[in-house]
């Protein structure tokens, strides 16, 4: 039996089943979704997470942008969204952003560089927790000028992922906890940005090319609450660690008193309570001769390490 012939309460049903969760991508063959909930606003209403993924190799022509654009507005009820697709088209959130609210949105991930249409769009999501954009910054990008986003705009934001320069604009004013910053534009100077967040930060993400120790002391100063810190430094990257560098890394390492797991340039650092005080962490001042501790495994094949 078709289903244009079930009941009209059942096809009601089996539509919102069906088109829920879409995920379209040129390798899954279904792009042609894209059509359906352009050209019907009713479909379109069920979805609630939407995930596309065209790859920069693949030709797609612009009518098929504007098409993904209408059913953009459509999708009025949306939780997620997933936009992988040319960095050069933000403009498909464009008609959205002056028509309606995505007042359910809590993730929006997008290849777009942080630009006017985007700021816009952000200012229809007010119940944003997740966000990420501007992951790899075109020159475009940083030949422009930023876009102006109202402090009001994505007031509960708790996760971040994007260049350093995005998050200077992002994290002060909003209670962002979790940070992962693209790119080794992030030096030392930059630290003081974390202290803008109203919340705690408590994961980051980093990659620099600053020294690791004068680095992590500035952190220290300005993030002390990290829980998970992961920092990729091309400083000197081709030299090995000397003994004196490990000690002066646990030295920096014992003084934020709440931090769990900590990775530098794919080292995992190895820790253990202290016996008399379990609330406290001795960090390793040598070598592991051990791949990992079993702690380390734990921490750091967590959701909030692979994540990223």
């Amino acid at each position: 039996m078709s289903m244009h012939n079930l009941p009209v309460e059942l096809l009601d049903m089996a539509q919102r089943i069906l088109y829920r969760d879409v995920s379209a991508s040129v390798w899954s063959r279904n792009l042609c979704v894209v059509i359906t909930l352009a050209k019907k606003p009713h479909i379109a209403r069920f979805v609630r997470s939407f995930y596309i993924a065209i790859d920069s190799l693949a030709h797609v022509f612009p009518a098929y942008y504007r098409q993904l654009a209408k059913a953009i507005l459509n999708m009025s009820e949306l939780t997620s969204l997933n936009l992988l697709v040319d960095s050069s088209v933000s403009w498909v959130l464009k008609e959205s952003s002056s028509r309606i609210h995505f007042s359910h949105l809590l993730q929006f991930t997008c290849s777009f560089p942080f630009d006017e249409n985007v700021a816009r769009f952000l200012d229809i999501t007010p119940s944003l927790l997740e966000l990420e954009v501007d992951s790899i910054p075109t020159v475009f990008a940083h030949n422009s000028p930023p876009p102006y986003l109202a402090p009001t705009s994505i007031p509960n934001l708790a996760q971040f992922v994007g260049s350093s320069r995005t998050a200077e604009l992002i994290i002060p004013g909003r209670p962002v906890r979790s940070i992962h910053l693209n790119g080794g534009g992030f030096m030392e100077d930059d630290i003081p940005l974390l202290s803008r967040s109203t919340v705690p930060v408590v994961v980051l993400g980093t990659v620099t090319n600053a020294p690791p120790v004068p680095f992590l002391e500035m952190l220290r100063k300005h993030a002390p609450h990290l829980v998970y810190l992961r920092v990729m430094s091309t400083k000197d990257i081709f030299r090995a660690p000397t003994a004196e560098f490990y000690e002066q890394v646990a030295s920096v390492l014992t003084s934020f008193t709440e931090l769990s797991a900590f990775e530098l340039s794919g080292m995992h650092w190895g820790s253990q309570r202290k016996q008399n005080d379990g609330a406290k962490r001795v960090w390793q001042s040598t070598p592991l001769q051990n791949k990992n501790l079993p702690e380390d495994d734990l921490l750091f094949g967590t959701e909030i390490f692979l994540a990223y």
